[in-house]
Parts: structure tokens; C-alpha cells; sequence
């Protein structure tokens, strides 16, 4: 026992749910073993932790742009005019929101090819 290589232990308490799930993954995986599946899972599989941020301003941008719209739309059906400042604005928000879609796509990008580097601009 002195000799041998894995010598760190966990447990693990499952759910029945998970259980079901893990022997149902354990099944199509091809594996020899448990051992070996959960193993292999630990070892050779990759984390991909996903930055919801971007997501979650896109979503608050493209509010932004159409309360935007429909309040100039407002103006514009009352006023007949259309102000400087309205289309400024709506310029701003819509720049801010082809940032986050390129932010994502170099995320996404980076993702699938992490030796190469992102060559496309705004």
C-alpha cells in the first residue's frame, strides 16, 4: 500500500437522480469501469465557465434602444420633429451593443480555437 500511486480517497453522497444519471452516462461512456469513467471524466474533460455578463447587458441595451425608439416615435407623431440628441442617443446604445455581440463572438471564438488569434473588427 506504501507503493501506490492514487493514495487521496474522496466520497460522495448522489442523489437518486444523479445517480441514475451518472450509471447512465457510466453506460454509454464504454468504460471498463466506474473507476475509470469518473476518472476519465476528472481528467481529460474541459470546464467551460460561460460569462453571463455580457449576455445580461446586451439584454439591458436592447431595452434601452427600443424605449428609445418608442419614445422618439412618440415625439416625432406629436411633434413632427425629430431632435439631434434622439439619434445621438440611439447611435450610443446601438454602438454599445455591437461591442457586446463582438465581445461574445471573440469569447465564443477563443473558446474553439485557443491557439489562434482574433482577427475581426468592429
Amino acid at each position: 500500500m506504501a507503493n501506490r500511486y492514487r493514495k487521496n480517497g474522496i466520497y460522495l453522497m448522489l442523489s437518486d437522480e444523479e445517480l441514475e444519471i451518472l450509471e447512465h452516462k457510466y453506460k454509454l461512456s464504454g468504460c471498463k469501469s466506474l473507476r475509470q469513467f469518473i476518472i476519465g471524466c476528472i481528467v481529460h474533460s474541459d470546464i467551460f465557465v460561460l460569462d453571463m455578463d455580457v449576455f445580461r447587458n446586451m439584454s439591458v441595451n436592447i431595452g434601452r434602444t427600443a424605449n428609445s425608439i418608442n419614445q422618439i416615435a412618440k415625439r416625432i407623431n406629436s411633434t413632427a420633429t425629430i431632435y439631434k440628441n434622439d439619434i445621438d442617443d440611439l447611435q450610443q446604445l446601438l454602438t454599445e451593443q455591437s461591442e457586446n455581440i463582438l465581445n461574445i463572438r471573440r469569447k465564443i471564438f477563443n473558446l474553439g480555437n485557443p491557439n489562434t488569434t482574433y482577427t475581426e473588427q468592429i
